[in-house]
């Protein structure tokens, strides 16, 4: 194959400068052709339209209080966190306080948003649990208490009615460590004691559970498995760490109608906490 540079200088009945012409013609021609396959290269392939976000979830450890739940939720509800505006939007919170810079509470009112506390255990003067904060009313609410291990521990139960679907709504902190006595670092069966109570007492029917579970042990905990088990819908595409770059603790699962989409992932920004969020959104269209 010639190479550039490498054309002939006479051909038989054919002057040497329009061969040459016909030369360079052929190269601006071959050149225009390859500029236009690297234009057409560098263009996005066509997809389908993206999925809606009709309804984002995020579950989050806030570190006793320290996160900045504020701009967590300014960016949830403006869409940064998605990609798009959801229609409608629920926080699943843990290690909650009911006072500082950071409490839920007159979050909820200024966005008029629904709101359960489950108070746990104080500390350093302030209540500390779990948090529920829903732009979609929240009916049938249970504060669960979980069996106990170390220290008290629990679940917010709800339900709320996403298109037209009424869909159960659990926030949960299970246990990370046990009694010296009990085993202390080895905690992964009673955290599966934990989750197998809570299934135990979760409405039948669609619903989605989040939140800190613990499992450091990894993915053969047997919270892990019976939640996977109780929520057939959940993505099984694995997930960033959660804590420290190393840990993945902080989960969503899902029970979805027929024809729903759910996909979930690990944020990158910890918003002030020692857990990043994990988001969830889930299609109905």
């Amino acid at each position: 194959m010639a190479r550039i540079g490498d054309y002939p200088r006479r051909r038989s009945g054919i002057p040497a400068l329009e061969a040459l012409a016909g030369v360079a013609r052929a190269l601006l021609a071959a050149l225009a052709i390859a500029a236009s396959a690297c234009a057409n290269a560098a263009q996005p392939p066509v997809t389908a339209p993206a999925l809606s976000t009709d309804f984002a979830i995020v579950t989050w450890n806030m570190h006793i209080g320290a996160g900045d739940l504020p701009r967590l939720v300014g960016d949830l509800a403006a869409g940064r966190l998605t990609g798009s505006v959801p229609q409608n939007y629920l926080l699943l919170l843990q290690e909650v306080t009911d006072g500082g810079l950071h409490d839920p509470a007159p979050i909820a009112q200024d966005r008029q948003l629904s709101f359960v506390f489950e108070p746990l255990r104080l500390r350093k003067g302030r209540m500390v649990g779990n948090a529920v904060l829903s732009s979609l009313p929240l009916s049938s609410v249970r504060l669960f208490e979980l069996p106990r291990e170390r220290v008290r521990r629990g679940a917010i139960i709800a339900s709320t009615v996403v298109a037209g679907q009424e869909l159960f709504i659990t926030d949960v902190h299970l246990e990370n460590r046990v009694s010296l006595l009990r085993g202390l670092l080895f905690s992964d069966g009673p955290r599966g004691r934990q989750a197998r109570a809570l299934i135990d007492v979760l409405p039948p029917g669609h619903g989605i559970l989040g939140g800190d579970l613990n499992t450091w042990l990894g993915p053969d905990e047997p919270a892990l498995k019976a939640f996977s088990a109780r929520f057939p819908d959940t993505p099984t595409a694995p997930m960033q760490p959660t804590v420290r770059d190393r840990l993945l603790l902080d989960y969503l699962f899902f029970d979805v109608p027929d024809g729903w989409q759910v996909r979930r992932w690990s944020l990158r920004d910890y918003y002030g906490s020692d857990h990043r969020p994990v988001v969830g959104v889930v299609s109905v269209r």
